[in-house]
């Protein structure tokens, strides 16, 4: 079974060194989103507070990338009007 590693950078590296043994991409997908939600949850607002973002970056047992996920909070920093297009 393939091993997946999920690498978080959020202004500081956190290799993740023991990875994940997964069925397939897939699933490797489906992981990535299920821990980035967690991340999310147990931030607990933490990235609107510091407009701060992150990102994890899955990669293989040979070391190479299959995809990023990235994360961002833009907060204005005065009254702007949002109108869609």
């Amino acid at each position: 079974m393939p091993r997946y590693f999920f690498h978080i950078d959020d202004g500081a590296h956190l290799p993740d060194h023991e990875g994940h043994d997964l069925p397939s991409l897939k699933a490797a997908q489906a992981e990535a989103l299920r821990s980035a939600g967690s991340i999310l949850r147990d931030a607990d607002h933490l990235i609107f507070d510091l407009a701060s973002s992150w990102q994890m970056a899955v990669t293989d047992e040979s070391h190479r990338l299959l995809f990023t996920l990235r994360f961002n909070a833009d907060v204005p920093s005065g009254s702007i009007i949002f109108r869609p297009t």
